[in-house]
């Protein structure tokens, strides 16, 4: 037993960095959400209702005084680099966000929030917690 915990410590680290590692238990796993979590990419209706949702913009417009990078890349945001801001205030380049949204990745990379809030919620007002 404790050899499986291990394992799904060293899965949960490597998914966290952003590699995937194929697991023999995934295979009894297949109905679980977390099992079809990891497969394929979202729909092209999902990344047009997210890029709608949340429209990419140029890093110069937020007027940031300090100089600021991307956490996913770790690079530094030039003036016209294209990014977005989600709505817990979070920064990344818009391909950067992409990449992170085709991987089923649908909270923010750093505070961990859903990226799109359900319109309910919006029209609510609501905390999701």
């Amino acid at each position: 037993m404790s050899i499986s915990i291990m394992k799904e410590i060293v899965c949960s680290i490597l998914h966290v960095v952003g590699l995937r590692v194929a697991s023999s238990s995934s295979s009894s796993n297949q109905g679980s959400p977390e099992a079809s979590e990891c497969r394929g990419s979202p729909s092209e209706t999902y990344m047009e209702e997210f890029r709608s949702r949340t429209p990419s913009l140029r890093y110069i417009s937020l007027r940031r005084a300090t100089k600021q990078e991307c956490s996913v890349c770790l690079t530094e945001f030039k003036p016209d680099s294209e990014i977005n801001k989600l709505s817990c205030g979070h920064v990344f380049h818009k391909s950067c966000l992409e990449k992170w949204l085709k991987c089923w990745n649908i909270t923010c990379p750093l505070c961990r929030n859903h990226m799109m809030i359900s319109k309910e919620m919006e029209e609510n007002n609501t905390c999701p917690m």
